[in-house]
C-alpha cells in the first residue's frame, strides 16, 4: 500500500524534482505528504488497519520529537560555545595554572612550574629550550609526594643568562631501589590573547597554547 503511494507521489511530482536538488533524508514535511497521500490512494475493499496507521503515526511523532531534540542540543551547542568564548575572553591578563611542563623567559624573569612525584624520591630536572636543547640539569634531591616548586634561576650550565623565550622543563624520579617514579607536571603563567579555532578556545601564554579543559586553576 505504502509503495502504491509512494509511486503516485514520484509521477505526479516528477517535473518538479528534476528542478529541486536531491534529499538524503526524509523531513516531518515529506512524512506527512505520505502518509496523506497514502490515505487518499488507499484501496477503499483494503483499507489501512488501525494498528498499521497507529504505528506510522508513531513513527510521525518519534521524527518530530528528533527534530525538536536536534534543534535543542542545537541551541544548547551554540549557547556553549559562547560561553566558553566568553569565558576564554575573559581570562585575558589573569594568571592561570594548567597541565603541563611548559616554562618562559619574560625580561629575565622565569614563569612559575610545578611538579608533583607519585611517592617519595630521588627527583632530577632537566631544561631544554624550544628546539629541545639541553639548557640546564638539576639535582632536585630527594623529595616526597607534595607538589614541588621548580627552581630554576633562567641561566644554563654554564651559569650564563638565557635569552628570552619558551623553555620546557622534564622530571624524572627515582626511588630508593631505582626504579623509576612517576611525575606529574603544571605551569603558571600569564594568559596572553585568547585564539578560536574549529569551536575550539584555545589560550595563548608566554610557554604555550593551551585549552580551557587544561586549567587548574586561576590564580589571579
Amino acid at each position: 500500500m505504502l509503495a502504491s503511494a509512494l509511486s503516485t507521489v514520484t509521477d505526479a511530482s516528477s517535473q518538479a524534482a528534476q528542478k529541486e536538488k536531491k534529499k538524503n533524508t526524509l523531513t516531518q514535511e515529506d512524512f506527512l505528504n505520505l502518509f496523506v497521500t497514502q490515505m487518499r490512494y488507499q484501496n477503499p475493499l483494503e483499507p489501512i488497519d488501525n494498528n498499521q496507521m497507529a504505528t506510522q503515526m508513531v513513527q510521525f511523532g518519534s521524527l518530530e520529537a528528533l527534530n525538536s531534540m536536534n534543534k535543542i542540543l542545537g541551541n544548547i551547542a551554540d549557547y556553549q560555545a559562547s560561553m566558553n568564548n566568553l569565558q576564554g575572553v575573559g581570562l585575558i591578563g589573569k594568571k592561570v595554572e594548567a597541565v603541563g611542563n611548559g616554562l618562559s623567559i619574560e625580561n629575565g624573569k622565569v614563569s612559575e612550574g610545578y611538579y608533583q612525584l607519585s611517592k617519595s624520591g630521588k627527583a632530577t630536572i632537566q631544561i631544554y629550550d624550544a628546539q629541545g636543547r639541553l639548557v640546564r640539569t638539576i639535582e632536585a634531591g630527594s623529595k616526597d609526594g607534595s607538589k614541588q616548586k621548580l627552581v630554576w634561576d633562567g641561566k644554563n650550565q654554564q651559569g650564563v643568562t638565557q635569552p628570552n623565550g619558551v623553555y620546557f622543563f622534564q622530571v624524572t624520579a627515582l626511588d630508593e631501589k631505582g626504579q623509576s617514579i612517576p611525575v606529574t607536571s603544571s605551569l603558571i603563567d600569564t594568559v596572553k590573547s585568547v585564539s578560536f579555532e574549529n569551536g575550539i578556545v584555545y589560550l595563548n601564554l608566554g610557554s604555550r597554547r593551551i585549552t580551557l579543559s587544561d586549567i587548574l586553576s586561576i590564580q589571579s
